[in-house]
């Protein structure tokens, strides 16, 4: 009669869960790139906004492409609150207007361009946009003129 020892597949599966799920659990990197402003119909040109050009990575539409490496959701923080989660490839517009309260609105229509932009969002201080796993990068947006 044969014996199949346990302890010996239990240890075997571990090791082989192990060892496929070692390379699973790595990080989601945030991305922010510049996005078409849907009336301006044009992205800014490369090298104008993103650093190390002359407005030192400042997008001045504040039209923002907003994902995550992997696909996975991702939120928008300024000021202390979160939005979100948006899907990975949600364009987003940003104002930053310093002393005002964060908040968001739903923006665009069904109809010509505007609604390539989902939402419309205005905090205190820069765009961060973060992570399912709390990964964040910052996207540059001047405060209005005065």
């Amino acid at each position: 009669m044969r014996r199949i020892r346990l302890v010996s597949l239990a240890g075997a599966a571990v090791l082989v869960t192990w060892a496929l799920g070692a390379g699973t659990a790595s990080a989601h990197f945030p991305t922010c790139e510049e996005s078409v402003n849907p009336h301006g119909q044009t992205t800014p040109p490369a090298g104008s906004t993103t650093l190390p050009g002359p407005n030192g990575g400042q997008n001045e539409d504040g039209f923002y492409l907003i994902g995550s490496d992997v696909g996975t959701d991702v939120f928008v923080v300024t000021g202390g609150v979160t939005f979100g989660p948006f899907a990975s490839g949600t364009v987003v517009k940003y104002t930053q207007a310093p002393g005002a309260a964060p908040s968001s609105k739903t923006i665009g229509s069904s109809t010509g361009q505007a609604g390539a932009v989902t939402v419309h969002i205005t905090g205190p201080n820069e765009l961060v946009v973060r992570s399912i796993d709390g990964n964040t990068t910052t996207c540059f947006v001047p405060p209005p003129p005065k």
